[in-house]
């Protein structure tokens, strides 16, 4: 089995959220507690754990000179995933692509709904029935990233934002830590993974990002693979490819049911290629038809492949 992911956790106040991802970790390991306040009480309850720790203000030094100090703290903490914990800074463009796809935030409502401050507030004026909180890749738009998990947490009449904050913030410490488990153990190399990464991205432009924690290629916005290690608790260690037609996927299925199974909620066309002692030369094969499958006909006709 993979080690634990080393996650730092970044944060500008009391670091409730953090003692919930601590106590609650699970494929993953808080090696860093970072805040741009160095007076954070969370700083304060890492180091009484034994977490390492990193604290500078950026007033009288800039932006570009705190996160080059921010990000030499985090890759010589070996940091793999970078979560958000209550941390009030915007980040530059710079700095989220520097750490795109291994940085996650949570934040207190139903995204896309109520992005920025004053979350609750605006769920009760809206007169919503539900509010809640999300977990979400963070990109340069404020709160726009994917959707990693969410809960639902009904607004109660006679609610103020102060009420129903404190019952999201209970969402909040049971989402986090599960969605940071299943986000971190796709950021940890299984051993199939390299070569797998190896072979999608010799195929004209893949893109890799997470999708729903695991570490999935794309073509021109469209997934051709993803890779999957006991997703689910299924067990199962596979790469998600596109058969030409779910006609086709139910007979590799039924002909060969060792190496290839039904993939949960996908379409009925894909199939998971089984990862375990592979056939390398048959995987190549399945994800370059796959690629062909998902890419734009004008790579093709370029001589793609």
């Amino acid at each position: 089995m993979a080690d634990p992911a080393r996650v730092a956790v970044l944060l500008s106040g009391r670091g409730s959220n953090l003692r919930a991802l601590v106590e609650g970790a699970q494929g993953y390991r808080v090696v860093l507690v970072a805040s741009d306040k160095p007076d954070a009480g969370g700083l304060a309850w890492a180091a009484e754990q034994g977490i390492a720790t990193f604290a500078l203000s950026p007033r009288g030094i800039g932006k570009q000179t705190y996160e080059e100090a921010l990000d030499a703290a985090l890759c010589q903490a070996g940091v793999q995933v970078i979560a958000l914990a209550g941390y009030m800074r915007l980040l530059s463009d710079a700095f989220v692509d520097r750490w795109r796809g291994r940085m996650i935030n949570i934040h207190p409502s139903l995204l896309p709904k109520y992005k920025g401050l004053d979350t609750h507030a605006r769920a009760i004026a809206a007169g919503d029935a539900v509010a809640g909180c999300s977990v979400h890749l963070v990109t340069e738009e404020l709160d726009g990233g994917e959707l990693l998990g969410q809960a639902e947490v009904p607004i109660e009449p006679g609610d103020t934002p102060d009420s129903l904050a404190a019952r999201v913030l209970v969402a909040e410490h049971q989402l986090y830590p599960r969605v940071l488990s299943e986000f971190s153990r796709a950021m940890t190399d299984h051993p199939a993974l390299p070569r797998l990464r190896d072979l999608a991205h010799a195929l004209p432009g893949t893109e890799e990002r997470p999708s729903h924690g695991q570490p999935t290629f794309f073509v021109e916005g469209k997934m051709f693979a993803q890779f999957r290690d006991d997703h689910h608790g299924d067990g199962r260690t596979v790469v998600a490819v596109k058969a030409s037609s779910p006609n086709e996927a139910s007979m590799l299925i039924e002909a060969a049911p060792d190496l290839y199974s039904k993939v949960a909620y996908f379409r009925a066309e894909w199939v998971g290629l089984n990862l375990v002692d592979p056939d390398w030369q048959l995987v190549e094969d399945r994800v370059a038809q796959s690629w062909e499958l998902a890419a734009p006909k004008a790579l093709l006709e370029a001589g793609g492949r």
